[in-house]
């Protein structure tokens, strides 16, 4: 029963901290985004290398979210057949969507790891800020990474269970 405490404390603690990161990286974006508005309103000055700024926190912002959501089971669900689909049969239809999911989630991961050793390979950066793009793929494919086996052990959560995920603060 202890272990299920740390686990859920671990789950939780994990879960702020990464919601405290993408509510900074969100407020960072709106703030850039009013002072270049002003900018170029009060004074015709853009802020050079301001769209490859955002272009990178929006990228660290939508990942930062993913292992969140799929905490939470948040992922989009079509549920067209489950009035006509069976308690047995929605159990394997669960089983196999997750494992789907698990797999292209592992898939994802792998293809941004490449990606980021690439990047990471020849240097790359942005073309007027200068900003390194191998650290930020990197940050996506770990952040997908950490998806994975959320994903996995999702598959054995009790959808009673699951509801309560998802009304969770965190």
């Amino acid at each position: 029963m202890n272990n299920n405490k740390n686990l859920a404390r671990l789950r939780d603690y994990s879960g702020r901290a990464l919601i405290l990161f993408a509510s900074v990286i969100l407020f960072v974006l709106m703030w850039l985004t009013v002072i270049d508005v002003i900018f170029r309103d009060a004074f015709n000055i853009s802020i050079t290398g301001l769209f490859e700024v955002t272009e990178v926190l929006m990228g660290v912002l939508v990942f930062a979210g993913v292992p969140i959501i799929t905490a939470k089971d948040g992922h989009v669900a079509v549920t067209l057949l489950d009035n006509f689909v069976g308690t047995k049969m929605r159990i394997l239809q669960k089983i196999i969507v997750n494992l789907i999911c698990v797999i292209v989630l592992a898939v994802f991961a792998w293809v941004l790891w490449d990606a980021a050793n690439t990047l990471a390979e020849y240097n790359e950066v942005t073309l007027f800020a200068r900003i390194p793009l191998a650290p930020v793929c990197y940050f996506m494919a770990i952040m997908t990474a950490l998806s994975v086996p959320i994903q996995l052990i999702m598959t054995f959560v009790p959808d009673e269970k699951l509801q309560e995920l998802r009304s969770d603060g965190v």
